[in-house]
This record gives C-alpha cells, sequence and structure tokens, in this order.
C-alpha cells in the first residue's frame, strides 16, 4: 500500500517535472539541412534573431548547417534529438513529405517532425535561355510531343521540388523529356543560358539578375516581382507542387512548449528584417499557425505518396 507522504511526494514531484519540461530551454539550436550561404540558411540567419526577440530574450537561438542526403541529415538529426524545443528544424516540407519515400534506410519517417509554424514559401519557375524559340510553356510541350526525349530540362535533382513540377507537368502533357540533375546551382544557370538544357526548373532566387527567360511560375498567383509572367496552371497545366516550408520539432515535444514556440514563430515571420530577408532572396513569408501549416505538410505527403510510386520514384 502506498503511505500518505509517498502520494503526498508524488502529487508535488509530477506537476514540477512536468513544469521543467515544459521550460523554455536556455539554447535553441535551429537546424538548416543547406550548407551555410543556401538560400534556406539566408533565411534562418534573420529569422533566429527574430525567434529569440519573440521568445522575450528567454533563450538563445543558434543556426547549425547539418548539411547532406538532400536535406535529410538535417532532419534526421532532429527527429532524432530530444523532444524538449532545444532543436527544431528550419527548412523545406520535402524532408518529411518526400524524402522518405526516395531514400531507404532512413532513421526517421511521416510524423517523425511536429509543425510548429510555417516561414517561408521558395517560388519555383520555368527558364529557358534569353534566346530560346520557346515563348511559352505550350511551345515547350509541342517540341517535346515533336522530338520525345530531344527536350532536355535541369533541376537539383530526383524528387526536389523542380523534378517533380517537370515531371507532373510531363505527365499531365503526355510528352516524354530528358532530365538533367545539378548539384550545383551556378552550373544549372549557365547551362540553361548557353543552351545546353532546353530549360530548367528552379528558384527565383537562384536566377534573378540574369537574362533568363521565364516561361511560368510555379505558385497558386503571380508574383508582384513577374507580373506578366503566369502561372503553370494559367498555362493549361494544373500542376500540383509548391516549394514551402517552415519550424518543425520532434515528435514528442510537450504541446504547451509547442504552442509557446508556435506563437513565437509566427511573430518572427511578421518581423521586418524576416521579411526583408524573404523579399532579397525571391522568397514569401507568409505565415501558417501549426494547424494549417500541419494541413498542408500531410496533403503533400498524401499527394507523394500515390505520385512517387506511379512515377516508379519509390526506393526499395
Amino acid at each position: 500500500m502506498i503511505g500518505r507522504r509517498a502520494m503526498l511526494a508524488a502529487a508535488l514531484t509530477g506537476p514540477t517535472l512536468a513544469a521543467q519540461a515544459q521550460e523554455m530551454p536556455r539554447t535553441i539550436t535551429l537546424v538548416v539541412p543547406f550548407s551555410a550561404g543556401s538560400v534556406v540558411d539566408i533565411m534562418a540567419r534573420p529569422f533566429a534573431d527574430a525567434l529569440r526577440a519573440a521568445l522575450g530574450n528567454m533563450a538563445t537561438v543558434v543556426v547549425v548547417n547539418r548539411d547532406g542526403g538532400g536535406g535529410s541529415v538535417g532532419a534526421a538529426a532532429v527527429a532524432t534529438a530530444r523532444p524538449d524545443g532545444a532543436t527544431l528544424f528550419f527548412g523545406p516540407s520535402g524532408m518529411l513529405t518526400t524524402r522518405p519515400f526516395l531514400t531507404a534506410g532512413l532513421p526517421y519517417g511521416w510524423g517523425a517532425l511536429e509543425p510548429v509554424c510555417q516561414t517561408f514559401e521558395n517560388i519555383f519557375l520555368m527558364i529557358v535561355p534569353a534566346n530560346s524559340p520557346f515563348r511559352s510553356v505550350a511551345d515547350v510541350v509541342a517540341a517535346a510531343r515533336a522530338r520525345p526525349e530531344a527536350i532536355t530540362w535541369g533541376d537539383a535533382g530526383v524528387g526536389t521540388v523542380g523534378n517533380l513540377v517537370a515531371l507532373e507537368l510531363s505527365r499531365r502533357a503526355g510528352v516524354t523529356m530528358t532530365h538533367v540533375p545539378y548539384r550545383s546551382s551556378p552550373q544549372q544557370v549557365l547551362d540553361t543560358q548557353s543552351g545546353v538544357l532546353a530549360f530548367s526548373m528552379t528558384t527565383w532566387a537562384t536566377v534573378r539578375g540574369t537574362d533568363l527567360r521565364v516561361l511560368a511560375v510555379v505558385a497558386d498567383e503571380r508574383q508582384p516581382g513577374l507580373p506578366d509572367v503566369p502561372t503553370l496552371k494559367e498555362s493549361g497545366f494544373d500542376v500540383n507542387w509548391r516549394g514551402f516550408g517552415g519550424v518543425m520539432a520532434p515528435r514528442g515535444t510537450p504541446p504547451a512548449l509547442l504552442r509557446r514556440l508556435e506563437a513565437a514563430c509566427l511573430e518572427a515571420t511578421r518581423s521586418e528584417p524576416y521579411r526583408a530577408m524573404a523579399e532579397n532572396t525571391g522568397q514569401i513569408a507568409p505565415p501558417l499557425d501549426a494547424a494549417a501549416f500541419g494541413a498542408r505538410l500531410t496533403a503533400e505527403y498524401e499527394n507523394a505518396a500515390t505520385f512517387l510510386r506511379e512515377m516508379n520514384l519509390v526506393a526499395r
């Protein structure tokens, strides 16, 4: 039988431990799954400052780059961390929604990361050389129908947003084109400019300031900086893939702590320095709360489960 003293100790200790588990950590590590100097890294740094301020300077927020494995190394580092709020993920959705399908043996899967808030959308573009004969997406599709596999496109590799956009475009158009993956964005831009590639699927940030012609934007609406460029849907191809991402925490993070992080995350995305950096890097920063961000992640995961199997891209 449990004595009165033991019961009293349990009653006192339980809530105390629970409260301790939900305390804000002194240092928060914001893990970026790409190298220093990448667009995501550049955005993470003003966000870290804004997050610290939004938390009332209760915690130091540091950015740590854990690149490799197409972003899965960084995602795994967070997914396997203690769920105490001290380690958070800052990066694109695909590390959680598509990468587990593409890479066998990952130490994490769907559900290993919990949404905190959406912090950015990464706008992708369909681009061609300045002297290209193609003036529209329809022109590219017509050429691909006339010469199967002769039209080449470049992107950042299998399973990336640009790659999935091009694959879905090909499927919807009923054409076969040749994929050329790149590990280096500058080389991809150079090969597009020179005409080695018929077109590329890449981010707005990558091509700003170049002479490349933009045929379409991969977004739900036209972009302020490219008002005359139609969306893929306007061009006749309702492609589903979008570039977006945000902050996620390890599964099992206490709900009260997640709510505090969510509120601070939303405040940080609205800060002027962060929004200015998003604009300067060709991103947009529409904040979504944890529920809306989670719903968007779920929709992408379910779409990936079907699409990647149909395209025979699921790792065995």
